[in-house]
């Protein structure tokens, strides 16, 4: 799979790119320099030949320190980048586990409602149900006390459960 480029990462290489490039003129401007000298050398008498050799010396130690300056900064510059290459898979590492953990959460959340909505429609599938036994009750309660074949203490308690059934019908609906 194909992913996009990232722009910092883009802007990040660019950069590096158009420093070492800037280095790599450097050097071969150096570089040419030093090849005029030697040419002019060529050229020149031996009295003036202690003068160039010096103008020589110069451009070499000049050379050395430009290509030394480019070493240590590069080298500088590679630690760094080294440094933020690791940051940032660090940074996708998490990211990634983050995307994981959220999905994860997203399903257990869907998974809970569909069992509540569940619960729920099996709780309203009930209602009708429990209503009509609840009434059979009351009925057969109704039947009783008009046959006064029963206590009334015994017909009191079903009385009392026949209320209470009711109260927790209405506190669940």
């Amino acid at each position: 799979m194909i992913s996009r480029p990232d722009p910092i990462k883009s802007r990040l290489i660019l950069h590096y790119l158009g420093k070492s490039t800037q280095k790599c003129h450097e050097r071969e401007n150096a570089k040419k320099k030093l090849a005029v000298q030697l040419k002019q050398l060529k050229k020149i008498s031996t009295n003036t030949l202690q003068k160039h050799l010096d103008e020589l010396e110069k451009r070499i130690s000049e050379t050395v320190r430009i290509e030394n300056k480019i070493l240590k900064s590069q080298s500088s510059e590679d630690n760094f980048h080294q440094e933020l290459k690791k940051k940032i898979e660090e940074l996708e590492k998490k990211l990634a586990k983050y995307v994981e953990t959220k999905s994860a959460r997203e399903r257990r959340i869907k998974e809970l409602e569909e069992k509540i909505s569940k619960k729920q429609q099996k709780k309203e599938e009930l209602v009708p149900e429990i209503k009509e036994s609840l009434h059979r009750m009351e009925s057969v309660y109704e039947q009783a006390l008009k046959s006064k074949k029963y206590k009334k203490k015994d017909l009191e308690k079903i009385r009392k459960r026949i209320l209470l059934l009711k109260e927790k019908l209405k506190s669940s609906v």
